[in-house]
């Protein structure tokens, strides 16, 4: 079973997902201080782990690229390289902050940080495509506090027969939410992350809004984010 927001846009890419290989492993503040070139796709060549203290730490109410958002574990727990960063080839825009991870389908996708679900989509096929695929991709979105949201994108088809999330639940850093794949305009397999600046007009609460620059951390201490 899956729920979503019917009114979502499309993700716009001006191309397909470039598939390249980055010689980084982990996200750090280093990929998101990239600097001011648009061909900047970020990636650092150690991780930088996450405190508890900084782990629980209430998020910031603005985000900047000298002062990135911070608190958010890998979504795959180290697993894949980055394949595109922020302002990469295809992240323009609205999804100028967006990272992309190269990894096989099926790897499981865990919540970067504490909130709620409010949409779910997971029954588009798994083979990529082109541009008239760009609404038919699978993602798990969660609102987080101070009401950013996270997204992950091109999720595999029926990954909520595996992990039963619900609108309105409540999942924890870390908790299992999706498995990778590969749907929607894609030129191959990878997870889309992204946060989302909090939209404060109701009527536009339902889409996407623009992204804000985030930190990932190398690995997070098990314990639950505070909420």
């Amino acid at each position: 079973m899956s729920a979503f927001v019917s009114d979502l846009p499309r993700l716009v890419y001006s191309q397909p997902i470039p598939y390249h290989r980055s010689t980084s492993t982990i996200i750090t503040p280093d990929s998101v201080s990239a600097g001011a070139s648009p061909k900047a796709v970020g990636g650092a060549r150690s991780p930088q782990p996450l405190s508890r203290n900084r782990y629980q730490v209430p998020l910031q109410a603005y985000a900047t690229v000298t002062s990135p958002l911070r608190g958010f574990c890998h979504p795959l727990k180290g697993q894949g390289h980055l394949s595109q960063g922020i302002r990469g080839q295809t992240h323009r825009g609205r999804m100028e902050y967006a990272y992309d991870l190269a990894v096989n389908i099926g790897t499981p996708v865990y919540a970067m940080r504490s909130g709620k679900v409010i949409a779910i989509r997971d029954y588009y096929p798994d083979n990529g495509g082109s541009q008239s695929k760009s609404s038919r991709f699978n993602y798990v979105w969660l609102e987080h506090d101070g009401g950013y949201r996270s997204a992950y994108i091109h999720l595999q088809k029926k990954f909520n027969r595996k992990v039963n999330l619900k609108v309105g639940q409540w999942v924890h850093a870390q908790q299992l939410i999706g498995f990778s794949g590969n749907s929607g305009w894609s030129s191959g397999p990878h997870l889309h992350v992204e946060v989302q600046r909090p939209e404060r007009v109701k009527q536009l609460a339902k889409k996407f809004s623009k992204t804000v620059p985030f930190e990932i951390a190398g690995y997070c201490p098990a314990a639950r984010v505070a909420h």
